[in-house]
């Protein structure tokens, strides 16, 4: 089935295209992201939950016990 004349597929351009997407990620993570966490939008959004100890990692934010303010508030009926 293999034919003789068929060469052998390159890997380094896949190779080259996975470097380069790790490296967009890294970029991104290490410095995109870390930028955001101090521009004005983000900043208070980061230090309302620092001062209510929400913990921004939890799986759901109702395993985060000063969120249960917030139950009745989303409860309520609406308008």
């Amino acid at each position: 089935m293999d034919h003789p004349s068929t060469p052998a597929p390159n890997p380094t351009p896949g190779r080259l295209r996975l470097l380069a997407a790790v490296t967009v990620l890294g970029v991104v993570w290490c410095v995109v992201l870390p930028w955001v966490g101090t521009t004005r939008y983000v900043r208070p959004m980061i230090e309302h939950n620092e001062r209510w100890g929400i913990n921004p990692t939890a799986l759901f934010y109702t395993d985060v016990e000063t969120m249960t303010y917030r139950d009745q508030m989303l409860r309520r009926p609406q308008k």
